[in-house]
Protein backbone atom coordinates (compact mmCIF):
# COMPACT_ATOMS: atom_id res chain seq x y z
CA UNK A 1 0.00 0.00 0.00
CA UNK A 2 2.96 2.50 0.81
CA UNK A 3 3.74 2.03 -2.83
CA UNK A 4 0.35 3.36 -4.14
CA UNK A 5 0.69 6.08 -1.29
CA UNK A 6 3.71 7.13 -2.68
CA UNK A 7 2.30 7.28 -6.71
CA UNK A 8 -0.15 9.41 -5.35
CA UNK A 9 2.06 11.46 -4.14
CA UNK A 10 4.48 11.80 -7.18
CA UNK A 11 0.97 12.70 -9.20
CA UNK A 12 -0.16 15.27 -6.50
CA UNK A 13 3.41 17.03 -6.46
CA UNK A 14 3.80 16.81 -10.10
CA UNK A 15 7.67 15.37 -9.56
CA UNK A 16 9.32 12.00 -8.32
CA UNK A 17 9.02 11.39 -4.45
CA UNK A 18 12.07 10.05 -2.51
CA UNK A 19 11.32 6.02 -1.10
CA UNK A 20 8.34 6.42 1.82
CA UNK A 21 8.33 4.80 5.38
CA UNK A 22 5.15 5.40 8.15
CA UNK A 23 7.61 7.79 9.45
CA UNK A 24 7.93 10.21 6.42
CA UNK A 25 6.53 13.85 7.62
CA UNK A 26 4.15 15.28 5.00
CA UNK A 27 5.90 18.48 5.57
CA UNK A 28 9.47 16.91 4.28
CA UNK A 29 8.16 16.14 0.78
CA UNK A 30 9.29 18.15 -1.75
CA UNK A 31 6.73 20.73 -2.52
CA UNK A 32 5.02 20.35 -0.19
CA UNK A 33 3.17 23.09 1.19
CA UNK A 34 -0.26 23.51 2.99
CA UNK A 35 -2.35 23.47 0.17
CA UNK A 36 -1.03 20.75 -1.45
CA UNK A 37 -1.45 18.71 1.62
CA UNK A 38 -5.13 19.10 1.57
CA UNK A 39 -4.74 17.76 -2.43
CA UNK A 40 -2.87 15.15 -1.39
CA UNK A 41 -5.79 14.12 1.28
CA UNK A 42 -8.50 14.74 -1.05
CA UNK A 43 -7.18 12.46 -4.28
CA UNK A 44 -6.84 10.02 -1.38
CA UNK A 45 -10.86 10.06 -0.88
CA UNK A 46 -11.42 10.45 -4.21
CA UNK A 47 -8.41 7.20 -5.55
CA UNK A 48 -9.46 5.01 -2.11
CA UNK A 49 -13.05 5.97 -1.09
CA UNK A 50 -11.98 7.67 2.12
CA UNK A 51 -14.00 9.82 3.91
CA UNK A 52 -12.17 12.43 6.07
CA UNK A 53 -13.42 14.70 8.57
CA UNK A 54 -11.86 18.21 8.80
CA UNK A 55 -10.22 17.23 11.87
CA UNK A 56 -8.53 13.83 10.68
CA UNK A 57 -6.77 15.53 7.78
CA UNK A 58 -5.79 18.56 10.11
CA UNK A 59 -4.34 15.83 12.00
CA UNK A 60 -2.74 14.05 9.69
CA UNK A 61 0.92 14.45 9.74
CA UNK A 62 2.68 11.39 8.44
CA UNK A 63 2.73 8.75 5.33
CA UNK A 64 1.86 6.39 8.48
CA UNK A 65 -1.26 8.28 9.15
CA UNK A 66 -2.97 8.20 5.79
CA UNK A 67 -1.65 4.78 5.60
CA UNK A 68 -3.41 3.47 8.91
CA UNK A 69 -6.75 5.51 7.83
CA UNK A 70 -6.39 3.40 4.52
CA UNK A 71 -6.31 0.54 6.95
CA UNK A 72 -9.21 1.34 9.46
CA UNK A 73 -11.57 2.09 5.57
CA UNK A 74 -14.53 -0.09 6.10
Amino acid sequence: MIEKVRELLAGVLGREVPPLTPGTPFEALPGWDSVVHLSILMEAERRFGLSLTAAQMIGMKTVGDLLAALEAKP
